[in-house]
């Protein structure tokens, strides 16, 4: 069945500076996202992972090529609230209770005189801090904070989720922890989720389909598809199924001139 593509990015390339300073981040790459799928971006660092990124969710122009969101520019999805975006940092207001927190979008927005969002006692439910709402951020783990991060994304149900390694700065344990967490919210919501990781553990555990990109400047050397049942179990790192995947991403990260960096960086 042909995938319906909610993310078309065709033959996007994008130079920084000009002359003897410009610096070829991406070069021609092309990537359909189907609605509902969870597609990684996993690349060696420094190949353009991130700018990527934020060229899909309308951050960045790009130099050659295009974009469009559900048929759309990004800029006009993302004032339409379509996109929603996690980053490493949780960026939370330490002054703000996590309820507070949640609803600064929803406060900002009808302030600028709009409407339409999720009650943060819905959002609570689904990141699993119904029990929470009255902490501040001091008083959570790392993987909470995240947690609270994701409900601020989606209060305003975006359709996509652009997410630019989440999980990198948690410790070991607890990022292999948030990563079944994320994938219960992804079931429960079924959103786009286009995912940048330099993790191939996390890559497989996560995705329907992982896009590998090569060193700088960053181009499509593989897209592998994931073939392994939904939902997936705790666990499954050490399965051999994660070892067949990683030799095949490992091969496609050498042939794209690079190592990855080990899993969990």
């Amino acid at each position: 069945m042909a995938r319906v593509p909610h993310v078309r990015v065709e033959g996007v390339s994008k130079t920084f500076g000009s002359g003897k300073q410009a610096l070829t981040a991406l070069d021609d790459v092309t990537l359909d996202v189907a609605y509902g799928e969870f597609l990684s971006i996993l690349g060696p660092s420094g190949c353009g992972k991130s700018t990527l990124l934020r060229i899909i969710g309308g951050l960045m122009e790009t130099t050659a090529g295009s974009v469009t969101i559900g048929g759309k520019h990004p800029k006009e999805a993302q004032a339409e609230k379509a996109v929603g975006y996690v980053f490493q940092d949780p960026a939370l207001l330490p002054w703000r209770t996590v309820k507070d927190n949640i609803r600064l979008p929803i406060q900002v927005n009808r302030a600028r005189g709009g409407n339409g969002h999720i009650p943060p006692e819905e959002l609570l439910r689904l990141v699993g801090l119904e029990r929470f709402p009255h902490y501040y951020p001091y008083q959570l783990s790392g993987g909470m904070q995240q947690r609270v991060a994701l409900a601020r994304t989606l209060a305003f149900n975006p359709t996509l989720l652009l997410m630019d390694e989440p999980l990198g700065s948690l410790d070991e344990i607890t990022r292999a922890a948030m990563r079944y967490e994320l994938l219960r919210i992804w079931e429960a919501t079924k959103k786009t989720v286009v995912f940048v990781t330099h993790s191939i553990a996390e890559a497989v555990i996560l995705s329907d389909r992982i896009a590998v990109l090569s060193a700088r400047p960053g181009r499509v050397v593989g897209v592998v598809e994931v073939d392994l049942p939904r939902p997936r179990a705790e666990g499954l790192e050490r399965s051999e199924e994660i070892l067949r995947y990683s030799k095949l991403l490992h091969a496609l990260l050498i042939q794209g001139g690079s190592h990855a960096a080990p899993a969990g960086r």
